[in-house]
């Protein structure tokens, strides 16, 4: 049975396409079938990858609006050996679609759930918003992964973003868990990184990746190359830390089933 991971923050800037792009690659390097699913209307992470919203018939947005089957709306990355559910402009009428249905917060989830035998991961991208398309993408998983860059603005939509999370908990709206919060974009040579970096410690304590992802030119630039770190530059620290990271989630997800 596949597990469905939703890389959310609602703040921009905060690592998520980078994170959801390379997670994938480092999880299909030990063998998993995986899936990465585009849920933000800006197509961060089709566009991370080199494809434009017209490189295939139907996308996400298709399988929920228009009822086509996701089988049709999937594509192999071959580069990185992982499948693909492109993104389109076409998500930001989800809202207003789906304004009168029943428990549309899970118009995802079921969607997705149909895919749970034929992938070990399927990752969600997910915008930089807590409207209904980022409550769509936290109530489409299993476990939520948070990214965080270490400046106040990341740390205070994190905050939102897990009262959110709560919120929605007591409603009964999403079995989600939170598995961990990763530090993106950390830079060694910023006081305030380090500050950010020990409260986070010291507030989430094993909620924590040990694993932080250190700023480093080469994840821009194999963005800028439309692949991922780890296809761009094996080598990297990019790299090494985003195989450690996928490493560390496998770890935390064992334990969370065997407790």
């Amino acid at each position: 049975m596949g597990n469905i991971i939703t890389i959310c923050n609602p703040k921009g800037g905060t690592g998520k396409t980078s994170t959801a792009v390379n997670l994938c690659c480092a999880l299909k390097t030990v063998n998993k079938r995986v899936l990465l699913i585009d849920f933000d209307p800006q197509r961060s992470a089709s566009v991370a990858l080199g494809y434009e919203y017209f490189d295939a018939e139907h996308t996400i947005s298709s399988a929920i609006i228009d009822d086509v089957p996701i089988e049709s709306c999937i594509l192999h990355y071959t580069k990185g050996g992982f499948d693909l559910c492109l993104a389109s402009d076409d998500l930001i009428a989800i809202p207003q679609v789906l304004k009168d249905v029943p428990n549309s917060h899970l118009c995802l989830y079921h969607v997705l759930n149909n895919l749970r035998e034929r992938y070990d991961f399927i990752i969600v991208d997910t915008p930089a918003t807590l409207n209904m398309l980022g409550v769509i993408g936290i109530c489409a998983s299993d476990y939520m992964v948070i990214t965080v860059c270490c400046d106040l603005f990341s740390i205070d939509s994190m905050h939102n973003l897990i009262n959110k999370y709560h919120e929605l908990k007591e409603h009964g709206m999403t079995h989600t868990k939170i598995l961990g919060i990763v530090c993106t974009m950390f830079d060694k040579l910023q006081p305030l990184s380090d500050i950010i970096l020990n409260e986070l410690k010291s507030s989430f304590n094993e909620l924590l990746f040990k694993t932080k992802i250190t700023y480093n030119p080469r994840i821009s630039e194999s963005s800028s190359a439309a692949v991922p770190v780890l296809l761009y530059d094996r080598t990297s620290l990019g790299s090494t830390e985003y195989l450690s990271f996928a490493g560390e989630l496998l770890k935390k997800m064992r334990e969370f089933k065997n407790p």
